[in-house]
């Protein structure tokens, strides 16, 4: 076995021997299809000891996709064993470094991040080199801690340019001084109203509908290019009261937004999905109301109306908050829903292929308004297979009747059920 050098210059990678470097393959092989999961305990352990707020869904959204990304491709490339230093910074590390400038936060958190994820990285390895040759584990654990150390370092500055970037571009021009009275305002600290409104180029007193325009993680590239054309699309689209809408961008990849208007009717959101079809882009939009307190409210309200749809995987491009407001009061403590939802749906909540086909066709019945002719057209089945599919669903479920609403807000709850399956499947 060739000797580890114990003078190599910082950053350098040690040679490896040829059984170092089957372990080392073994190794990340392992953990490659658990990147997942190594991504999201990698962001348990930085939000504990950074003490950052747990309940923040944006920012650990940023934090995991960051950090799946980083787990996936430093995993790869010490596989084959590819040059850290020629290895560029995942996108989604990029677009997590920008979003700290929105959140405020100093780019010492940037950098302290990534030394905890490190930090665990680096321990998940030691745990997998295992019960071997010592000599050969030895070898593996000095070469990828170099390795580890050495990709570290080298996307640092990428990661600092594109914090720094962000940073210059908030502080130029109007932009930054629309953020800051949003900020102001949506507060709730005492503001002069016609100040704030001159400032923004906004009209605080009227009547208000809240937008909240975003691209998942998983999104193409062209989707977050896109985001702010889109919204502002969106944006004009809803506007009906006269005025200019507010847009601004809030993360790399959501934008916020107000327009003036009154009311939303179906025939708008027909509208706007027309907007958004094969954008990527999806848009939560909150109830309209009054005023300066109107602005928060509908605000708040768009926030937890992408909640629910991203927490139940609503897969539609437009979500209005009083479709979701009771769902949206049901899943305030989303482990007690998953809980109730579980013990009421019994064995139709089952993970397997029968139930879900029985589940899926009850909820697209209930949709529908209980009709069945409506549910055959839209899901392409006979309306005696709908019958037979709602009322054996019904009979699995051990509730009274279709009309029973535990059961209905069960089904709605179901996806919970879903999401907490392939957490265990990770692990």
């Amino acid at each position: 076995m060739e000797a580890v050098a114990p003078d190599l210059p910082l950053g350098a990678v040690p040679p490896r021997s040829a059984a170092c470097e089957a372990l080392i393959t073994e190794i990340a092989t392992r953990i490659e299809p658990r990147v997942d999961a190594v991504a999201v305990q990698l962001i348990d352990r930085v939000v504990a000891e950074m003490d950052l707020p747990a309940d923040d869904e944006d920012l650990r959204e940023d934090l995991v996709a960051a950090a799946r990304g980083s787990v996936a491709l430093i995993t790869a490339n010490a596989r084959t064993w590819t040059d850290p230093h020629i290895v560029p910074a995942p996108h989604d590390a990029l677009i997590w470094a920008r979003s700290l400038v929105a959140r405020g936060l100093a780019i010492d958190s940037l950098l302290r991040v990534y030394r905890i994820g490190q930090s665990g990285y680096h321990d998940l390895w030691h745990r997998e080199l295992g019960d071997g040759d010592p000599a050969v584990a030895l070898e593996a654990a000095r070469a990828i801690s170099a390795f580890i150390f050495t990709w570290i370092d080298a996307i640092a500055a990428p990661l600092v340019e594109a914090y720094e970037d962000e940073l210059g571009r908030r502080e130029r021009g109007a932009d930054a001084i629309r953020a800051e009275t949003v900020a102001e305002v949506l507060g709730g600290g005492l503001i002069d109203v016609g100040s704030a409104s001159a400032r923004l180029g906004y009209e605080l007193e009227r009547s208000h509908v809240g937008i909240l325009a975003w691209v998942e993680p998983t999104a193409p590239r062209s989707s977050h290019d896109d985001l702010e054309r889109v919204a502002g699309a969106v944006a004009t689209a809803l506007a009906d009261c006269g005025g200019r809408p507010l847009v601004l961008r809030q993360t790399p990849r959501s934008v916020v937004g107000w327009v003036a208007r009154a009311s939303l009717e179906e025939g708008t959101l027909d509208t706007l999905r027309a907007t958004l079809a094969g954008t990527g882009v999806r848009v939560s939009l909150g109830s309209p109301a009054d005023g300066v307190a109107g602005f928060r409210t509908t605000h708040d309200q768009a926030r937890r109306g992408r909640r629910v749809a991203r927490l139940l995987r609503r897969s539609s491009p437009v979500v209005r908050y009083s479709d979701v407001a009771v769902t949206d009061l049901l899943t305030r403590d989303p482990e007690a829903a998953r809980v109730v939802a579980a013990a009421t749906l019994g064995p139709l909540g089952a993970d397997n292929d029968s139930a879900r086909r029985l589940l899926a066709t009850l909820r697209v019945f209930l949709q529908e308004g209980q009709s069945y002719a409506r549910t055959a057209r839209r899901l392409g089945l006979h309306e005696n297979t709908v019958a037979y599919r709602v009322r054996r669903a019904v009979e699995l479920s051990g509730q009274p009747s279709v009309e029973a609403h535990a059961l209905r807000a069960a089904v709605e709850l179901a996806p919970l059920l879903e999401t907490a399956a392939s957490v265990d499947d990770e692990h």
